[in-house]
């Protein structure tokens, strides 16, 4: 008896295992026929709209069980992107919600992480600029702040990330002590709230400067948005834009200078409604530009003008000349709008080399696989056919913000490095031996927290009208 009840509870382990291996097996291949699902929904996709079609390997070449962002890269041509860094993207929407570039959950600043001369052991964080009404802007921090250390621990390659957005701190900041070449900390610590939704609006800074009879507009643009949401369906940013002209146009504006260096792109409907408001207006109703898809489209290039019909409540200012300051983040959007406009007028860069991104991207969502993909669609031309800016656009006065400490200030301070430049070369002040030497204190960007902003590429919105 004792014998048959022991088979009796073999068998029935064995029952037990069984059912269970049959299980797994069923949740694997269901994980997989899931996958196989998405990256066929993918494949699909990408062979209708991928700009670079053509290189995207046959279907028996292709492992359609692996994960969706493995499977997205697979199809990528050589010819996307820099560096070894394709353009087209992929992630779930859950990671896309959280890096929504208008409305993102943060501190609410940008930041470079520096290594600084003299200091081996840490990391100064230095402050590009604070988004109005944000926690960091709450703690009153500015352009130009050095964070040096947060509650009490230095900043490392291992924990600057916190900087992004986490929960509430201290901060110790210092600030650029020009008779001592160094970095000195202020006397009190600067408490900052914890991280939240922040409204980062791209119409960041304005202002008129008058010299030598002339009005200069000054304009800080720091992403190409039409709205604080993810889709960029909301209109509140270009009406600021919008408002933004009408005060320069009632201001008598006849010169302007236009704050790119931190504006990595954006939607393409934006860069049309400030190439219109700063076009001449003899070009207004012409052709602005051309976007080229791949040869699956006939006709492949749609145009795009200067249309009037987009100013609305703002202002064309009727511009000849316009000064553009730039930096090595002024990409894709920023770069169209100055290819775009240098057929009509003069357009004079000041800053660093541009990143060299002529291309186009477009959002493609599937909520029910719950993935959202950008996969560069276009590439992008001037009125006159020319796209050659893909080594990006090269100064026309070089200068380095970061080469003097002392003139890395506030947005808007006419001694601010690159403002105080072309102020000078509107009035006619500048020499190209006048610069001023720079400070011996050596610092070297390590990290821009620029390069994560969501939405740093040409975007093409799918329903776009092109004219």
């Amino acid at each position: 008896m004792k014998r048959a009840r022991n088979l009796l509870f073999i068998l029935t382990a064995m029952l037990a295992i069984a059912a269970g291996l049959a299980s797994c097996g069923e949740d694997r291949w269901a994980g997989y026929a899931e996958q196989t699902k998405t990256d066929r929904w993918i494949d699909d996709t990408m062979r209708v709209w991928y700009y670079w079609r053509e290189d995207i390997p046959g279907t028996n070449d292709l492992n359609y069980f692996t994960d969706p962002i493995t499977f997205f890269r697979s199809l990528l041509s050589p010819e996307d992107g820099k560096g070894g860094t394709p353009y087209s993207t992929i992630d779930t929407l859950e990671a896309v919600t959280r890096s929504i570039p208008g409305t993102d959950h943060s501190y609410g600043m940008q930041f470079t992480t520096n290594r600084v001369e003299g200091n081996d052991t840490a990391l100064y964080a230095h402050v590009l600029y604070v988004a109005q009404g944000s926690p960091a802007a709450d703690a009153g921090l500015q352009r130009g702040d050095w964070i040096m250390q947060m509650d009490g621990r230095p900043i490392t390659e291992q924990n600057y990330a916190a900087l992004y957005g986490s929960s509430a701190t201290t901060l110790t900041v210092g600030y650029y002590n020009a008779a001592a070449d160094t970095i000195v900390a202020y006397a009190e610590p600067y408490p900052m709230a914890a991280a939240r939704q922040v409204d980062d609006n791209p119409v960041h800074y304005r202002n008129i400067y008058e010299r030598q009879g002339k009005r200069i507009g000054y304009l800080v643009y720091n992403h190409f948005s039409s709205g604080p949401t993810l889709e960029g369906a909301g209109t509140e940013y270009d009406d600021d834009l919008r408002q933004a002209f009408s005060y320069f146009a009632s201001g008598g504006v006849n010169e302007f200078i236009l704050d790119l260096r931190y504006n990595n792109g954006g939607q393409l409907s934006c860069a049309q409604l400030l190439a219109t408001l700063l076009a001449p207006a003899s070009a207004l109703g012409q052709t602005l530009g051309y976007v080229e898809y791949n040869s699956r489209f006939n006709p492949r290039q749609a145009s795009l003008s200067l249309d009037e019909a987009l100013i609305g409540s703002g202002a064309n200012l009727d511009l000849t000349t316009l000064y553009v300051l730039t930096s090595a983040q002024t990409a894709s959007a920023s770069e169209m709008l100055i290819n775009c406009l240098k057929p009509y007028m003069n357009v004079v860069i000041i800053g660093g080399t541009t990143e060299g991104k002529n291309v186009g991207s477009m959002s493609f969502t599937n909520q029910e696989l719950r993935v959202r993909m950008q996969p560069i669609v276009c590439k992008l031309y001037n009125a006159l056919q020319a796209s050659d800016y893909a080594d990006g656009f090269t100064p026309d006065i070089a200068m380095d913000e970061n080469a003097d400490a002392a003139r890395f200030l506030p947005f808007g301070n006419e001694d601010e490095q690159l403002l105080h430049t072309a102020l000078s070369v509107i009035d006619g002040s500048w020499t190209a031996n006048g610069q001023p030497a720079a400070f011996s204190l050596q610092t070297t960007p390590l990290v821009n927290s620029l390069s994560r902003r969501a939405g740093h590429s040409v975007c093409i919105d799918i329903n776009f009208k092109f004219y």
